[in-house]
């Protein structure tokens, strides 16, 4: 009579080997059965080991890792024919299964008696034991769970507000640990609102709102405006709903989109798409820098502009020369600030946040003023060209006169367009000046003034072509380009200006760079990341279709408000005053740019810490609380490089490379991960 095999089953869940203690003394020694078949079911679950003959429980040894049934060859479920020649052995691995387990481990008393466990995992966050929280992350598929939020927790939460990267909020609690104090794990606490909606919505409005969008909207049009908005947030959408694919299919690991894809399809996947991330986040530091600048030497302090030029048309190259000068000066402030700690920029997360706000909150309440009181900022215009207002005194060619036997006073208009020549006794004028009249039009007619039709349209020029307003009557003569003219300063496209402002809509991973500070990531990323592209789409699509209803085209057109005495032109349109603009905008692209020298480190310092790349291996070092100390050196050694191009028009084309270029390889891996996941029973 051949020897009895006996049937043996047991259930195993993802975990760590070194977790378990004495796996090697308690675990069944299969060795001998080199043999033996080994079949796999997704659904089948585990019989309960009194109903079956000798049968063995070890689950006291953890209730994580297995249960080893024996049952004699008579059972009907697990006995095999007596003449079979080896045995056979069945693995059922089932989410059902750990919780019969867990169950069993409580009864048992086995591994601590009933008290609460605590899981550890690869992708697992740390919390401590609680009723109040509920590890969701461990589940694929899980009920949600109503839990009503109280108005002092978010209030709480508002005010300890912070938008740092994942990672940067633990090294700034290092650094304040004294010698002999340990750090008590503490559960995740960020929920959706806080922890994904807000800093996204921080992320993604920025500099090209406040800068560019109005100058976008003058000269593609309305409707060609409407479209390349439109397209830019479609993209980061489908992004979006990549991501979320992942998020909600499976564990959530802590580290952000870099992690997320690297952990799925491996790093080499992972480190492609992470690379074109940090490049697009260091050059995104360069452009928040040279945004800043912008602002700070057009429209706050004029005069504290380094190199100046008498002349006006070569005075755009000092202007270069500023911007690299303070640009410069401003990265290494910066990245001091990000050097000395963390804690610094997320003291202010609130303030940037609230600047942003305020600002767009200002643009809307000027909107709705604009329809009854449109405010007063006139524009001075020559036949139909528009002329810079910064030294003009009078819209006029010659002064009113209160008597009329007196002669006739020039303004500094006539000035800037005749000559006198005293040893000839002679007035030489332009001839454009001499056959035109100057007039003079409000440059925010305001939303009841149908301006809106005339703005429709695109009005593409080349570099150096004068800003016109085609509807206004003009002789038939060229004259010559007076300085005194607004011209546009670089040649416009459509792609280029999709190029320009798609660096507008990224900032979309803000919340999956929190992953681990959620308390249900599988939830939180997916609703707070699309809900803040809906939200941010909504508002750049109205300011787009109000803008061209309230505000004049030849000032739209006007990049840098020359038109308008140098003042902002989104300012222009605020309420209750442009400085609300300048000085919300200002504020928000410091914190902005503070935000990305402190994200792209921290993503480099992880791609380094997998040697993907072998020389870039030395910049997973930092500090000893883990602060990447060499990946900012060189982050900020890249974005400087950004700056010294000192145009913000030519650094969002390079920004919006790198971007569409992670976007375009993140999007489709995800998605791939995830079909593959669902339809795939041997995936992973």
């Amino acid at each position: 009579m051949p020897p009895k095999m006996a049937s043996v089953r047991f259930t195993v869940t993802p975990t760590k080997m070194d977790d378990v203690p004495g796996l090697s003394d308690t675990s069944p020694d299969l060795s001998s059965h080199s043999s033996s078949r080994v079949r796999f079911s997704s659904r089948e679950s585990v019989p309960d080991a009194s109903h079956s003959e000798g049968s063995g429980d070890i689950s006291g040894v953890t209730s994580s890792i297995a249960t080893m049934t024996a049952v004699e060859p008579g059972s009907d479920r697990t006995a095999y024919p007596p003449d079979s020649a080896e045995g056979r052995s069945q693995i059922s691995v089932t989410e059902e299964n750990s919780r019969l387990l867990d169950d069993d481990d409580d009864d048992d008393g086995g591994g601590g008696g009933g008290s609460s466990r605590k899981h550890s995992g690869a992708f697992s966050n740390n919390f401590e034991d609680g009723d109040d929280y509920y590890d969701r992350n461990l589940a694929l598929f899980e009920e949600e769970m109503d839990i009503r939020p109280k108005v002092s927790s978010l209030l709480n939460h508002l005010a300890n507000y912070t938008n740092l990267p994942q990672g940067a909020r633990e090294h700034e609690e290092a650094e304040s640990i004294g010698e002999g104090k340990k750090k008590l794990t503490k559960s995740p606490e960020m929920g959706t609102f806080m922890g994904v909606y807000l800093p996204c919505l921080q992320n993604i409005f920025g500099v090209i709102l406040f800068l560019r969008l109005t100058w976008v909207v003058g000269t593609a049009g309305v409707l060609q405006a409407f479209c390349i908005v439109f397209l830019c947030c479609c993209c980061t959408m489908l992004t979006a709903i990549s991501m979320s694919a992942i998020a909600t299919n499976g564990v959530v690991p802590a580290g952000g989109s870099y992690f997320m894809i690297s952990r799925a399809l491996g790093p080499e996947f992972g480190g492609a798409v992470g690379l074109c991330f940090y490049l697009g986040t260091t050059f995104a530091a360069s452009m928040y820098i040279l945004g800043a600048i912008e602002i700070f030497l057009k429209y706050i302090t004029p005069s504290a502009a380094i190199f100046m030029n008498t002349d006006e048309a070569e005075n755009s190259g000092a202007m270069l020369n500023n911007m690299r000068v303070y640009g410069s000066a401003f990265l290494v402030i910066m990245a001091l600030v990000v050097f000395i700690g963390v804690k610094y920029v997320n003291k202010f997360a609130s303030v940037f946040l609230a600047c942003v706000t305020v600002s767009i909150l200002a643009i809307y309440a000027g909107v709705i003023k604009s329809a009854f009181a449109p405010p007063n900022f006139p524009v001075c215009l020559l036949g139909n060209r528009t002329l810079s207002r910064h030294q003009i005194d009078i819209c006029a060619k010659f002064k009113e006169r209160i008597n009329l036997s007196e002669p006739l006073e020039p303004t500094k208009l006539w000035g800037l367009f005749c000559h006198a020549s005293e040893l000839l006794n002679t007035t030489s004028c332009d001839e454009y000046f001499i056959h035109n009249n100057v007039t003079e039009i409000e440059g925010i007619p305001g939303m009841s003034s149908g301006i809106i039709a005339e703005n429709l349209w695109s009005n593409y020029l080349q570099k150096g072509d004068i800003i016109e307003k085609a509807s206004l009557p003009s002789a038939e003569v060229v004259g010559s380009a007076n300085h005194e003219y607004i011209l546009a300063d670089i040649t416009t496209s459509f792609t280029l200006l999709v190029g320009i402002f798609f660096p507008s809509v990224t900032g979309i991973m803000a919340g999956s760079n929190r992953s681990g500070d959620l308390k249900d990531a599988q939830k939180s990323i997916p609703i707070g990341t699309i809900l803040a592209i809906l939200t941010t789409s909504l508002v750049y699509l109205s300011n787009v279709v109000f803008f061209g209803a309230c505000v004049e085209g030849v000032v739209l057109r006007d990049k840098f408000g020359d038109a308008v005495d140098r003042n902002l032109v989104v300012g222009t349109l605020s309420w209750p005053s442009p400085w609300v603009i300048v000085i919300g905008s200002f504020f928000s692209t410091c914190g902005a740019g503070l935000q990305s020298l402190t994200g792209a480190p921290r993503l480099l310092q992880a791609i380094a810490k997998d040697n993907i790349i072998p020389f870039l291996r030395v910049f997973g070092h930092g500090k000893a609380n883990g602060e990447p100390t060499w990946a900012l050196l060189l982050t900020a050694v890249i974005a400087e490089l950004g700056i010294l191009i000192a145009s913000l028009d030519l650094v969002a084309p390079i920004l919006s490379m790198y971007m569409l270029a992670a976007g375009l390889r993140y999007s489709p891996l995800l998605g791939c991960v995830n079909a593959m996941r669902r339809y795939s029973k041997n995936f992973c």
